[in-house]
């Protein structure tokens, strides 16, 4: 009868433990954590500047609603629909940044599930193990070891190990559903950062759709200014403004960049140093062979290819035809007006390259340049680049001759797509001079 008894109750035990792990396998799955990405404090970041720029952009759009109903306001709407474009593209590089960061966080998440899912399959296994050893006592009792102690000494060293083995048995059951449970957090970390990414890449899709409408209003407005001379006269009065404005911006820009400008000089002095001691060797080899009279130098030619005769690279290859040129000219809304550059009429996006090396002291919009860059030269000289659809640079930055530093396009006080160039022999507008004579 106590065999009975004894058998019984260590099935009721087994079946009370797997019933256990039963409830507890269940409420694991059942409950699914948020993720903490291992990027999170990037991507939070990120997500700042996000929020950020969709309140410029809405504020902007504001903006735009006000000047709807005015007849007379297309040139301002065009302004305000440059700078949404400018901070579209801004919210465009972000999207894609947290796209890649996304993709970086998923990867993550599925080596620690894959981990998560080995660390389970172990415990299960000693799990299974533990519960064969139980099965193959048969009908060998907890009891059963305790009644058949010889000594009462002997009794309570088989207490202990009954005692260790219970332990050992619970701590078996918990690092299952330790296990489990860490498997139930890989998984619902893994579909969080996946609908992330999907979010972020729908967000990138009707960005993308929304710089193509207001690319399309800048044209439809292009258009519009067109046919209103009216509006376009009073804003070339602004476009003079400007220029006094903008000679004050590099004077202070050089202040700022002036360590930089210093260090390119330095550089620029080495190279023609460099240069020089190069010429002289040549030469001298040359008389060694007799050959003096060989060496005979071409004109370069400019055209963006080859830098002039002023040393500076003509900033459109391909491109040299002169739309509107430098110098005074009959405006039919001034009379006699100063033109401080030329106008190089050239197809949408066309690289922008720079003409000589120098730091970028100013990139940003204005209403009258457009995205415009201006670069300042270790010989004092400046040039300036405006209506550009988009800068490549930012102030600050050190450039090469001929690096791309925007594209052509129509940006500002313009209504088609072409380059404004600018040569400043020093850091006055009052020194500006024709370009063309200094790149061919």
């Amino acid at each position: 009868m106590q065999h009975i008894l004894c058998s019984k109750e260590r099935g009721k035990r087994l079946g009370a433990l797997v019933m256990t792990l039963v409830m507890v396998f269940f409420a694991m799955t059942a409950a699914l954590p948020a993720a903490e990405a291992v990027t999170q404090k990037d991507i939070d970041n990120l997500k700042s500047q996000a929020a950020s720029l969709k309140e410029q952009k809405s504020d902007i759009q504001k903006k735009l609603d006000k000047l709807s109903n005015s007849k007379n306001s297309a040139l301002d709407q065009k302004f305000l629909l440059e700078e949404k474009i400018n901070v579209l593209r801004e919210q465009i590089a972000l999207s894609e940044q947290s796209i890649q960061e996304y993709g970086k966080q998923i990867d993550q998440k599925e080596e620690e599930l894959a981990a998560a899912k080995e660390e389970e399959a172990k415990y299960y296994d000693e799990f299974c193990e533990r519960v064969r050893s139980m099965e193959e006592r048969g009908n060998v009792s907890y009891w059963a070891v305790l009644f058949n102690a010889n000594s009462f000494s002997d009794l309570l060293d088989q207490i202990n190990a009954i005692s260790e083995v219970m332990d050992y048995d619970n701590e078996v059951m918990d690092n299952l559903a330790a296990a489990r449970q860490a498997v139930a957090d890989a998984k619902a970390e893994l579909e969080e950062s996946k609908a992330a990414e999907e979010s972020a890449k729908a967000d990138l899709e009707t960005q993308k759709a929304d710089l193509v409408k207001e690319q399309a209003s800048v044209e439809a407005t292009i258009q519009e200014i067109t046919s209103q001379s009216s509006v376009y006269a009073q804003k070339m009065d602004e476009l003079e403004d400007d220029s006094a404005s903008v000679s004050s911006q590099i004077a202070q820009a050089e202040k700022t960049y002036q360590a930089q400008i210093a260090a390119q000089m330095k550089a620029e002095e080495e190279a023609a140093r460099k240069k020089a001691e190069e010429e002289a060797k040549k030469q001298q080899q040359q008389q060694n062979q007799n050959n003096s009279n060989s060496n005979s130098n071409s004109k370069p030619s400019g055209g963006g290819g080859t830098a002039g005769s002023g040393g500076y690279l003509w900033p459109l290859s391909g491109y040299t035809r002169v739309s509107s040129p430098f110098g005074y000219r009959n405006c039919p809304f001034h009379g006699q007006e100063l033109h401080g550059g030329c106008d190089i009429p050239a197809p949408y996006g066309t690289p922008i390259k720079a003409a000589k090396s120098g730091v970028v002291i100013i990139s940003t919009y204005g209403s009258s340049y457009g995205n415009y860059v201006t670069i300042a030269h270790s010989d004092g000289s400046r040039t300036m680049y405006a209506h550009q659809s988009q800068r490549a640079v930012s102030a600050g930055q050190t450039v090469s001759q001929g690096e791309v530093i925007g594209y052509v396009g129509s940006t500002g006080s313009s209504t088609g797509n072409h380059l404004h160039f600018e040569l400043w022999l020093n850091s006055s507008s009052s020194s500006r001079v024709n370009p063309v004579a200094y790149c061919f």
